[in-house]
C-alpha cells in the first residue's frame, strides 16, 4: 500500500474507456495490470492504468463518465494505491453545506473569507473542497461551487467523503426532504457532521446529567410558566429563546422592591422597560415570546471589563485522533449599550489571557485552564450523547468574581468571526481538513 501527493487532471475520453495515467515512478512500483477501481468521494469507477509517456509528475484521468471527466484540477491531490483491493483513492473530498442562494451572493456571504480559506488550505494540503447548497443536497444533484481563478464556479461533483452542515435554517433541517437526504448520506457511507442546531433546552437537559459539568450550569427552567418561581428564588433571571442565536431574543428581568426592570435587545426599540406588577410583566412577555419556546435561567454575576459585559468563546473540535481539543479562544467584550457580549450585537474580541491577566493577576493561567477543561467536557459529552455526528462546538463561558467558569451556551453552528489573528489560516480551517483526512483514512481510503 502506498500514498503519494500529486497534481491531478481529468479529461473527457470519447471512447467508452476509463484510463488512469500514472507517473512512471509510481507505475513501476506495482503491477497495475487488469481492471482497477478509482474512488473519489462516494463515487467509484472501473479503470485501466497506464504509465505516463513523459516525465510529468501528475496523474491524469481520461474518462467517458461525465462525473469523473469533470473533476476539477487539483494541484495537490492525495492518491492512495491499495494493491490488495486493486483500489486507487483520491481525497479527501469535503463539502460545506450552505443555504440556497444565488451565485453572486457568495461574494457577499458572511463566511466568504472562511470559504476561500478552506479552498486554499485543502488545495495546499491535498484534497478537494467545495460548497454544496441545501437544494442540491436534498435533490441528490451533486452540484456545487468551486473557487477557481478568483471566482466561484458552478460544477458537478461526486458526493464527498465528508459534509459539514453549515445551514442556518432550523426549518429546513426539520423538513422531511432534508431528513431523507441525511439518511441517504448514511447509506452511502458519507460522513455528515453537525447535522442539526443544538437548542438551549436540549443542551441543558443533556449537560445536567454530567456530574463534572453540572456545578458549572446556572439553574435553568423550561417555559415562561416557571418565571414567577424562578424570580422568587433568584430575583434576577435571563429569559432566552431556545432557538435564539447571535445574541438575539434574550431578556433580562430584575425583580426590585416595587417593580420589575426588564432589558431586551430584540422585541422593542426601547432597550429597557419597567413593569409595576408581575401580571403586567407577564402579559408583555407573552406577547413578545409567543412565537418560540423559552428557558428561564438564573443570572450569574459575571465579571465585566471596564464596566462592559464579557464572556469567552472556546471553539472546540474533534482532532485527528478522534478526541476533542480547544483550537481557538476569544474574550468577547460587549458594546457600551448591550447587556450581552455577542460580536453580532456590536461586541469586540480580545485575547482571553490578556483579559484574564488583568482581572486575575495571580491565577489567570489556572482559571483559563479550568475554562478550557469545562469546554472540552461539554463538547465530548454532548458528542457522545446527541444523535448524529458532531465535530465542532462553540462553548460560551462566563467567569464570576471567584474565577469560577459558568456555561452560558453551547453552539453547534459556531460563528467563524471569533478569531483574532487575521494574518494566518484560522485554526477551524486546519481542523476541518485534519478531521476530513481522518474520516477519509478511517474509511479505508488510504493506507
Amino acid at each position: 500500500m502506498m500514498m503519494f501527493k500529486s497534481p491531478f487532471f481529468s479529461l473527457e475520453n470519447h471512447r467508452e474507456e476509463n484510463e488512469l495515467i500514472l507517473p512512471h515512478a509510481i507505475y513501476n512500483k506495482f503491477d497495475f495490470a487488469g481492471k482497477w477501481k478509482l474512488k473519489a468521494g462516494a463515487a467509484s469507477l472501473h479503470i485501466e492504468c497506464f504509465p505516463s509517456g513523459s516525465s510529468a509528475p501528475g496523474v491524469t484521468l481520461r474518462s467517458s463518465d461525465p462525473l469523473f471527466s469533470s473533476l476539477p484540477r487539483m494541484e495537490h491531490a492525495l492518491v492512495d494505491v491499495d494493491r490488495d483491493r486493486k483500489l486507487i483513492s483520491i481525497g479527501p473530498i469535503t463539502a460545506l453545506l450552505i443555504d440556497n442562494l444565488q451565485e453572486e451572493k457568495l461574494y457577499k456571504h458572511s463566511l466568504k473569507e472562511y470559504f476561500t480559506e478552506c479552498q486554499r488550505w485543502f488545495q495546499q494540503q491535498g484534497g478537494l473542497f467545495f460548497l454544496m447548497t441545501v437544494s442540491s443536497f436534498v435533490k441528490d444533484e451533486g452540484e456545487g461551487y468551486l473557487f477557481e481563478q478568483g471566482e466561484w464556479q458552478k460544477r458537478i461533483f461526486p458526493f464527498p467523503d465528508v459534509i459539514y452542515n453549515r445551514s442556518h435554517s432550523r426549518k429546513i433541517e426539520s423538513q422531511k426532504q432534508f431528513l431523507t437526504a441525511l439518511t441517504r448520506t448514511g447509506d452511502r457511507s458519507i460522513h455528515l457532521f453537525n447535522s442539526t442546531f443544538l437548542s438551549k433546552d436540549s443542551a441543558y437537559a443533556h449537560l445536567k446529567t454530567h456530574s463534572e459539568v453540572l456545578p458549572h450550569l446556572p439553574e435553568t427552567a423550561t417555559g415562561l410558566e416557571q418565571l414567577e418561581e424562578m424570580l422568587s428564588i433568584y430575583n434576577d433571571v435571563f429569559v432566552k429563546a431556545v432557538n435564539g442565536s447571535k445574541g438575539r431574543y434574550i431578556i433580562r428581568i430584575q425583580k426590585r422592591e416595587k417593580d420589575y426592570l426588564v432589558s431586551q435587545n430584540s422585541f422593542s426599540s426601547k432597550p429597557t422597560h419597567i413593569f409595576p406588577t408581575y401580571s403586567s410583566l407577564y402579559r408583555q412577555l407573552q406577547s413578545w415570546c409567543r412565537h418560540s419556546q423559552y428557558i428561564v435561567q438564573e443570572t450569574i454575576p459575571f465579571l465585566t471589563f471596564n464596566g462592559q459585559t464579557m464572556d469567552f468563546r472556546f471553539l472546540c473540535h474533534k482532532n485527528h485522533r478522534g478526541s476533542w481539543s480547544v483550537i481557538s479562544a476569544a474574550a468577547r467584550i460587549g458594546s457600551e449599550n448591550q447587556f450581552v457580549a455577542n460580536i453580532d450585537q456590536g461586541g469586540r474580541m480580545e485575547s482571553p489571557i490578556k483579559i484574564l491577566s488583568v482581572l486575575f493577576p495571580v491565577d489567570h493561567s489556572e482559571i483559563y485552564s479550568n475554562m478550557k477543561e469545562v469546554s472540552l467536557s461539554c463538547s465530548s459529552y454532548l458528542s457522545e450523547h446527541l444523535e448524529g455526528n458532531f465535530a465542532e462546538f462553540g462553548v460560551d463561558i462566563g467567569v464570576d468574581s471567584a474565577g469560577k467558569p459558568w456555561i452560558i451556551e453551547v453552539n453547534s453552528k459556531p460563528s467563524k468571526k471569533t478569531f483574532i489573528d487575521n494574518e494566518r489560516i484560522r485554526p477551524s480551517v486546519i481542523a476541518l481538513y485534519e478531521y476530513s483526512y481522518n474520516i477519509w483514512k478511517g474509511k479505508g481510503g488510504i493506507s
